[in-house]
């Protein structure tokens, strides 16, 4: 039976680390966990956001991963900075993973010149905790001599395990010059987590070093002489042998006050799509309230259908809250999706 243990640890592995590796359907749902360079980054003065995945692995298992996380910017030597903290939940048949951390992000100064262009590191550190499930594994009864009359007497060694995750990320972007004209606003960043590679071992003795994982993140904003706005978005990861290739096209229309285009933005529509290749894309759809209240919907639909009755590929649920948004005429406005 213990040749049976460490092929059902590996599989459960594999199935995780390859199925919930990535961020979610909108990648910049959660954006202090996709590049810590991006805590802080927002037009208010405190966000919260808070995302949910629904997806089916198998026929019979289900994946389900929750973020949260909260971030505010602040000045650090004269210079734009930012700090949150995040906590991510993942879920399956058998298996868990807990993530709590905290980022700290600083913009490096360029000059007074360059002042709609934008460069910032950050750093993230966490504490992860991946375990075993006995209560949703299932064995078969056990051999006794006879037969198979007995209940199983499997024992589990290490169940759970605590590991340090420690990630860094850089990201330069620029911001909107004047409203109402055209613009196309670049940004291009990446992030490198578990950059000490800490080593975890489930049911068997020897531990396995996770291998760092590698992000880079591109796209932009284009800024019309209408209420539409459109952002493009494109994402590269990678992670020992495997790797990830995904993009996203949303497109925004603004409201404005009194019906006058560029003044004080009421709301806004959103509606677009997401494809991680190889995988699935997703349709969302979503709106925001006065710069502080914005709600989206992803619905997934895969790609490629081998263990799934159904082309179904998840539901995502995002929500983002902002605090202290002030309007100004020429005000910073960030190039990056909403989700």
């Amino acid at each position: 039976m213990k040749v049976w243990l460490r092929t059902l640890a590996w599989c459960i592995w594999c199935t995780e680390g390859l199925g919930q590796e990535l961020l979610p359907l909108g990648f910049w749902a959660q954006p202090q966990l996709l590049n810590p360079a991006l805590t802080g980054v927002m037009e208010g003065r405190f966000r919260f956001l808070a995302t949910h995945h629904f997806r089916p692995a198998t026929g019979f298992a289900d994946l389900s991963s929750t973020w949260a996380s909260a971030d505010f910017p602040f000045r650090l030597r004269e210079l734009p900075a930012g700090g949150g903290t995040y906590v991510l939940i993942d879920r399956a048949a058998g298996w868990s993973t807990y993530k709590l951390g905290a980022s700290l992000a600083y913009e490096a100064p360029l000059g007074a010149r360059v002042r709609y262009d934008h460069l910032r590191a950050g750093i993230s550190v966490a504490t992860v905790n991946r375990r075993v499930e006995p209560s949703d594994l299932y064995f078969e009864d056990q051999f006794d001599g006879r037969g198979f009359g007995q209940p199983t007497q499997e024992a589990f060694g290490s169940l759970s395990q605590w590991h340090p995750d420690i990630g860094i990320g850089a990201i330069y972007f620029r911001t909107q010059k004047i409203p109402g004209n055209t613009e196309l606003v670049p940004f291009l960043g990446f992030s490198v987590n578990r950059i000490n590679r800490p080593a975890v071992g489930l049911l068997v003795r020897r531990s396995e070093r996770l291998s760092v994982f590698w992000c880079v993140q591109g796209g932009a904003r284009l800024f019309t002489r209408t209420p539409f706005q459109i952002a493009a978005s494109l994402l590269y990861a990678r992670a020992n042998q495997s790797e990830w290739l995904g993009g996203s096209l949303l497109a925004e229309f603004v409201l404005y006050e009194g019906g006058y285009w560029f003044t004080r933005p009421l709301g806004s529509i959103l509606a677009g799509a997401v494809l991680r290749a190889r995988d699935q894309y997703a349709l969302v759809a979503g709106f925001s309230l006065h710069k502080g209240l914005t709600v989206g919907l992803a619905y997934g639909l895969l790609t490629q259908r081998t263990i799934t009755p159904t082309a179904f590929g998840g539901i995502q649920v995002m929500l983002q809250y902002q605090l202290g948004y002030s309007y100004r005429e020429r005000g910073t406005v960030y190039p990056f999706p909403p989700f």
